[in-house]
């Protein structure tokens, strides 16, 4: 240890210049842009590299006062370059193309300037369809830095109006990938920030490995974040997991920590630092996090634990993989430290001791699976999956499988057949990264003529995302299904729970007027469509005949129509027709009537 602490400051220098050169390819940003958004005082509810349910978050998410219809404005001279609309995602997206070679980001925008709104309106008609991606050339939509592009809104997977933004720039170090910018890092945008990063928990875990090399971890001990001082006896090996958010002014938003460092006495022996990430790495999250937390307590905690299919090691310092022992009983100082991009910090120290005989702990082993098997005899498996090869697993009436990398680490897979059409395939405590392709016999119970109605459902887990409803432990969802020859193919990412079933049940469509109503008042209609079973597939509304634009709005199952003259007569009744079809090839035909 005292070797390493003198060789410290040389491996400080070391990284950053290892980090810097990583940088290289990104153009200079500091200086270059505008606000996309004028409202007073600036604040976020979201910022970069902040720990969302399974992914990343990507950029900065302005607020806007908690209402729909702020200006947002280009940040720098450029042209619109794409234009996306959909239910889910960005919703309205604006993507801008710079002449410094970098792409500005706009989502979940409420609308667009009247030109581009014009534009996607005509193409939506000409496609028949609500969800458009338009790629635009240099000269149809120049903008100047500055000129409002749209509004600030809440649609796609958003949870309330805000600006979602990006600065995005492809990079040669990640294979010519697009890279989403850390701004605050950038110094792009100084906001105001006078408020240190926060501890919310600190966990303890014992690592070990099975005779056959799977890790094992066990929760030693924990405590909250205004612990500032503590005693912890830990293992002879042994990983911390660390819950802390950045605090800034003027919001009461959770945002991201910049950087995380453990130290072990003296020395630095865990850093990860919130760079710069490649788009194509945001799922990577479950890599980083101690993920059977996440699944049953909804928390994400950084783990400073490097599994083996852990890509982030070009912003991680973890010389002994965030695996730490100590060489005597003697007590030791370990120092947790987590940084906020305007240079505040705060920390938590624990004193610790090695006690060898808290590796004899099983009763709190995690990831093991417990199902009943509802008095049908035994049908229990057990395989070693391996991180960075193919995996497939096959027993009667079932065949997985899973591909190289879909795992960070080696695990030892459990399968139970729960009844004839259901199975626990493993724990939903261990990620997958790539979907698992699932193969179920479908049994003799459902006849031939409604295989091609099979779905396959899973029983969602605990885990909760701030931004989005929670999930509900008791509700069964649709992972899909395509049958064929008697069986039923599906891919999830998402080990877990999962039950055959017979979706013949068409979607349930609610207008939201009464037939024949007087709407002469009203500039649009809007629906209610929901499906029980495996999902609204596809939707279509004419009026008179006509195809019209159906806004969707997946948050509230909620399709709008707007009444607008220039394709509805005015003064005259009018015949609706809506047909809504699942996953399942269900069709609902619903017809209604209005004056307007």
């Amino acid at each position: 240890m005292k070797l390493l602490a003198k060789q410290l400051p040389a491996l400080l220098a070391a990284l950053v210049s290892v980090f810097s050169g990583l940088q290289a390819q990104v153009p200079v940003l500091s200086g270059y842009y505008g606000m996309p958004v004028r409202v007073e005082p600036i604040s976020l509810s979201g910022s970069m590299g902040e720990f969302r349910a399974a992914h990343f978050h990507t950029g900065l998410d302005f607020r806007v006062g908690g209402v729909s219809g702020a200006p947002v404005y280009a940040v720098a001279d450029g042209y619109i370059s794409r234009i996306t609309v959909s239910g889910g995602g960005y919703g309205n997206c604006l993507l801008v193309s710079h002449p410094n070679g970098t792409i500005s980001l706009y989502g979940h925008l409420d609308a667009f300037s009247p030109k581009v709104a014009a534009y996607v309106e005509q193409e939506q008609y000409r496609r028949e369809s609500f969800q458009v991606s338009l790629d635009c050339p240099p000269e149809m939509f120049p903008v100047q830095k500055g000129e409002q592009i749209g509004k600030a809104g809440n649609t796609g997977d958003s949870g309330g109006p805000h600006l979602h933004f990006e600065i995005r720039y492809q990079d040669s170090l990640y294979d010519n990938g697009m890279v989403t910018a850390n701004l605050l890092n950038h110094g792009v945008y100084k906001l105001e920030d006078a408020l240190p990063p926060e501890f919310r928990m600190v966990l303890f875990y014992g690592y070990s490995t099975s005779d056959d090399g799977i890790p094992v971890t066990r929760l030693i001990t924990g405590f909250d974040g205004n612990n500032k001082q503590a005693a912890v006896n830990v293992p002879d090996t042994f990983f911390v997991a660390i819950d802390a958010i950045d605090r800034m002014n003027n919001t009461n938003f959770r945002l991201g920590v910049q950087t995380w460092e453990v130290y072990l006495d003296q020395d630095l022996v865990y850093q990860f630092s919130n760079l710069d990430l490649p788009l194509s790495w945001t799922r990577h999250i479950l890599s980083l996090i101690h993920y059977p937390e996440r699944s049953r307590n909804g928390r994400s905690l950084l783990k400073t634990w490097v599994e083996p299919g852990n890509v982030l090691k070009d912003r991680t310092y973890a010389p002994t993989l965030g695996l730490f022992t100590l060489s005597d009983t003697l007590t030791h100082s370990l120092r947790i430290v987590v940084h906020d991009a305007a240079g505040h910090s705060t920390r938590r120290t624990y004193a610790i001791r090695k006690n060898s005989g808290l590796e004899a702990l099983t009763d709190r082993q995690e990831n093991v699976v417990n199902t009943p098997t509802d008095g049908l005899p035994a049908e229990e498996y057990q395989q070693h999956f391996y991180w960075d090869r193919e995996n497939s697993f096959a027993a009667r009436d079932i065949r997985i499988t899973v591909p190289s990398k879909a795992l960070y680490s080696d695990m030892l897979f459990q399968a139970s057949r729960l009844g004839m059409l259901e199975w626990q395939l493993h724990t939903p405590d261990i990620p997958l990264h790539l979907p698992m392709q699932v193969e179920l016999r479908i049994p003799d119970t459902i006849p031939a003529a409604l295989h091609d109605k099979v779905v396959v459902m899973r029983l969602q887990d605990n885990g909760r995302d701030p931004h989005r409803q929670a999930a509900d432990p008791n509700l069964w969802r649709s992972a899909g299904g395509e049958s064929t020859d008697s069986l039923v193919t599906f891919r999830t990412n998402s080990f877990g729970r999962f039950r055959m079933d017979v979706d013949t049940i068409p979607p349930a469509v609610i207008a939201s007027f009464s037939r024949g109503a007087d709407l002469r008042g009203r500039s649009s209609v809007k629906f209610t469509i929901k499906d029980a079973c495996s999902g609204i597939g596809d939707y279509k509304v004419t009026i008179d005949g006509k195809w019209i634009l159906g806004v969707h709005d997946p948050k509230r199952s909620r399709i709008t129509c707007m009444l607008e003259p220039e394709r509805i007569t005015r003064g005259v009744r009018h015949q609706v027709v809506m047909q809504v079809t699942d996953q399942k090839n269900n069709i609902t035909t619903y017809k209604t009537e209005f004056l307007w």
